[in-house]
């Protein structure tokens, strides 16, 4: 029997058909590699995917950049770092730290929002652009491609201030509309750009929006579907106008409350489904079906980094058993220092042993 290719396989997952095996999605993160490296014993630039052939999609050729690329700078001070980034954020933080401090934003008075000038997301000249090239010219055909760009939410409170943010959408819809209307703009030229450049129009066009906690969404439903659901609606049908064929929201949080919303703003799918967050893939399948493609499942917080084998394969086997008939490609959030080798081997060949019988 010949082997499906890494493409064709993820793009019959997300169409809800039966694939030969259940598609991998896997993002190993560098403490991760630089451990897994020392053990194997192998040299700095050994890549850790070559050990593990059956993953489907090992990057997101992706574009989280804001509309001030131009604008960026980094000055430091002795331990004391103080920067621009290109979503006009102002930020200070101390080498190496993992927190930061926002002192100032693109959109401090409401006044300014009409004049502000952005950036052409679609110029091929510009450096986060010629990066995402780069990377897919180094991939190859080694994973079946998916590209991303941003969502609304998030670049709503960089330009705005996160707590800011939240009173205004309490206190001012018509900037908020407004605000959220540019944001749109901005990100579906970039998404049309990037999907013209990764050639993704078949395989999926991931869009990074993280707006909920492992308890639920940061605001009400009510507000999500009054400021955000009509904007996205806009942008997935331009994109799927133009031919692509799956939107995929990347969300790590509890989407349960909105999870119809989040169709009827016209993702065909979720990259973030796991129980930590009070989420699985057998539960969300049997409530949504073929409404959406679900990427993720597997807990890399507790069952990958503690837990007993059996304990790993009885997730395998769960997220498995709804994947036969397509719509699910199982991954875990990242894979960091706190899942050694040993248990992520345990997972590899727990899932080597699925076969669908194509």
């Amino acid at each position: 029997m010949k082997r499906m290719n890494s493409r064709k396989r993820v793009k019959k997952a997300l169409c809800h058909q039966k694939p030969d095996r259940i598609p991998r999605y896997e993002i190993f993160l560098p403490d991760f590699v630089e451990r897994w490296r020392e053990k194997k014993q192998m040299s700095p630039d050994a890549s850790i995917y070559d050990a593990y052939p059956c993953i489907d999609i090992g990057t997101v050729l992706a574009t989280q950049t804001g509309p001030f690329l131009k604008q960026v700078y980094r000055k430091e001070d002795g331990n004391r770092v103080m920067r621009r980034d290109s979503w006009g954020r102002i930020i200070s933080e101390r080498k190496g730290a993992a927190l930061f401090e926002v002192i100032e934003t693109a959109v401090q008075n409401k006044s300014v929002l009409d004049s502000l000038e952005f950036e052409n997301p679609a110029d091929p000249a510009r450096p986060d652009m010629v990066t995402v090239e780069k990377r897919l010219i180094s991939t190859g055909s080694r994973f079946a491609p998916v590209s991303g760009v941003m969502g609304l939410f998030m670049p709503a409170y960089y330009l705005r201030g996160e707590t800011v943010l939240m009173m205004d959408l309490v206190d001012d819809s018509g900037f908020c509309h407004a605000l959220i209307e540019r944001i749109a703009e901005y990100i579906t030229v970039q998404g049309e750009a990037v999907l013209r450049l990764t050639d993704t129009w078949d395989t999926a066009l991931w869009v990074y929006d993280d707006f909920s906690s492992s308890r639920g969404p940061l605001i009400s439903p009510a507000m999500f579907e009054k400021f955000f659901v009509p904007a996205y609606r806009r942008m997935t049908d331009y994109w799927k106008n133009l031919g692509a064929k799956n939107i995929i929201l990347h969300h790590d949080g509890n989407c349960w409350s909105i999870l119809d919303l989040i169709v009827a703003a016209g993702f065909t799918g979720i990259q973030g489904i796991y129980p930590g967050a009070g989420m699985t893939i057998p539960d969300v399948k049997a409530a949504y079906g073929s409404q959406l493609c679900l990427i993720g499942g597997m807990c890399n917080t507790t069952v990958l980094a503690s837990g007993s084998a059996r304990e790993i394969e009885r997730q395998v086997e769960e997220i498995a058993e709804v994947a036969r008939d397509g719509g699910v490609i199982i991954g875990a959030h990242s894979i960091d220092k706190d899942v050694s080798s040993d248990q992520y081997n345990i997972y590899n060949s727990c899932l080597n042993r699925f076969d669908f019988g194509m």
